[in-house]
């Protein structure tokens, strides 16, 4: 068995048995309705495969639409009768096939890519802040280092001076330790971002 192309999925599968089922049916119930003298419902079943196929693959829809209106016209042109209305009737929704086609496809385009723009800038927002938290990190700890260097220093001071710096330094302690605890909640909800 060949090997799929990159972007085949059963997803794509399922889309293409789904339009290729009701394209079948809504041929047949042409050729039924067209044998049997109806020729006022049966267009707009064409319209079923024509917006599951625009829908689907937005890039090939407009061919495909333009395939089903073909295989419409064709139908019309051979099993019905000759008749002036008849044949412009079903050559306007012949038109109105493939511009239906044209508007779902170039609709459902801008909405894949509206959808991969959002998930590039979720993506790109992500990495900032693991950027961003990273740095905070390394800034925290290069506090913390000339704090400790800081209380090293006034041992050697007189007690006035050394109870000052250290009730000082403690404060900026315990700021470090709120960012750091906001940290550690950041990282589980960076964690959970991660999985979902």
């Amino acid at each position: 068995m060949g090997e799929m192309p990159p972007n085949f999925t059963h997803e794509n599968t399922l889309w293409i048995s789904l339009i290729i089922a009701t394209s079948l049916v809504v041929v047949l119930v042409a050729v039924f309705s067209l044998t049997h003298g109806i020729n006022n419902i049966f267009p707009y079943f064409f319209l079923v495969p024509v917006i599951l196929t625009a829908y689907a693959f937005p890039r090939r829809g407009i061919m495909i639409t333009i395939a089903l209106g073909w295989i419409y016209i064709i139908l019309v042109y051979v099993l019905e009768t000759f008749s002036p209305q008849i044949i412009a009737v079903h050559t306007a929704w012949f038109f109105i096939f493939i511009s239906f086609g044209i508007v779902i496809s170039h609709f459902a385009e801008r909405s894949r890519t509206s959808k991969k723009e959002v998930e590039a800038l979720r993506k790109e927002a992500f990495q900032r802040i693991e950027r961003y938290m990273e740095q905070f990190w390394i800034l925290n700890d290069q506090i913390r280092n000339p704090l400790s260097v800081i209380m090293l220093d006034t041992a050697m001071a007189d007690e006035k001076i050394k109870t000052l710096v250290t009730e000082q330094v403690k404060t900026i302690e315990k700021i470090l330790d709120t960012l750091d605890e906001g940290y550690l909640e950041s990282e589980k909800i960076r964690q959970f971002l991660r999985e979902h």
